[in-house]
């Protein structure tokens, strides 16, 4: 008997009623998951009219993800946040620095809320920069805080790690190893040399620079890193063993027995297909359909289960201070 694809899924309705399991799988075995954009706070509710004072480049080859942080006082509260932000604005556009806009495409604050940085972040790779210069082929992560002594928090780090997957997706890096690119010159590594990285790196291999700081630093392979790459992974099967029947004992006492392989069977339109296993739906492995057909055709007749079917984002100075303290040698 052949069974069409259609025939199988809408038997697939029925084996709860006919007490059969199934394992699933991805549609698309092997394939990556592909994570959705986390929540992100767009611009515009830290910067309000605070526009890029000059024009902004898009990167147009983007090869990994550089994490930082702003080396600020860990104490801001949630409301101080847009206000830290705002701050760090005026400091990478005034004359000191004389950066365009934020250095950062995306901020995380110590409560896990993602923010954007740079403008135009959200839609597509804009350019950014960096303190000792900018190499180029990243895009820039920076978490809100000092993480030279102190760790981000739980809620920073696993905020971190899905936008470090999504923009992984979004660029269409896999982070499954390290990357190779010609530099455009930092203070750490000249114009025109071959760079290779992780595809989640800190500052401080791109720069001669402290940042991220000593306490994240470790965390940046160690953790957000692998986390990422988990996110990308494909997904384990689920999988659940067919439940084995317990004998219905009759009226007398006596256990009913159990019907063997070789009882014959009473539908014709059923024969040969007791012991069939048959793959649909990509990746839908389904057992015992014999027992779901059965029900369509005791509920259709005489016709056959084809047939059936076939119808049916303070103080006033906050990264400047630092930035500042350490601009002689330039830390981060």
């Amino acid at each position: 008997m052949t069974l069409s694809r259609r025939t199988l899924v809408a038997a697939t309705a029925f084996l709860p009623v006919a007490g059969v399991a199934a394992a699933t799988f991805s549609d698309a075995p092997g394939a990556a998951a592909a994570p959705t954009q986390p929540p992100i706070r767009p611009r515009a509710d830290w910067a309000g009219t605070l526009a890029p004072k000059g024009p902004l480049e898009d990167e147009p080859d983007v090869r990994f993800l550089l994490v930082h942080h702003t080396q600020t006082p860990n104490t801001d509260t949630a409301e101080k946040i847009p206000g830290r932000l705002q701050s760090i604005y005026r400091f990478h556009t005034s004359a000191e620095r004389g950066w365009a806009d934020v250095a950062y495409n995306f901020f995380v604050d110590p409560f896990g809320t993602i923010w954007e940085g740079r403008a135009g972040s959200l839609t597509r790779p804009v350019m950014g920069d960096a303190t000792g210069g900018s190499q180029g082929h990243a895009l820039l992560c920076c978490f809100v805080g000092d993480h030279t002594a102190e760790p981000p928090t739980p809620a920073a780090m696993a905020s971190m790690t899905n936008l470090l997957a999504w923009l992984a997706v979004r660029e269409g890096l896999d982070l499954t190893g390290p990357v190779t690119f010609t530099s455009r010159g930092s203070n750490k590594w000249r114009k025109g040399a071959e760079v290779t990285t992780e595809q989640v790196a800190g500052h401080r291999d791109m720069s001669a620079t402290e940042c991220p700081g000593e306490a994240l630093y470790p965390l940046v392979a160690g953790q957000l890193l692998p986390g990422a790459r988990a996110l990308l992974a494909p997904p384990t099967p689920i999988a659940s063993s067919t439940p084995t029947p317990s004998p219905t004992p009759s009226p007398s006492g006596t256990p009913k027995p159990t019907p063997s392989a070789s009882t014959p069977p009473t539908d014709p339109l059923r024969s040969g297909v007791d012991d069939v296993v048959v793959a649909a739906g990509g990746g839908l492995l389904l057992t015992g359909v014999s027992a779901a057909l059965g029900l369509l055709s005791g509920r259709r007749g005489r016709r056959s289960a084809a047939e059936q079917v076939e119808q049916d984002h303070g103080p006033a100075d906050p990264e400047g201070d630092e930035q500042a303290d350490e601009e002689p040698d330039q830390r981060l």
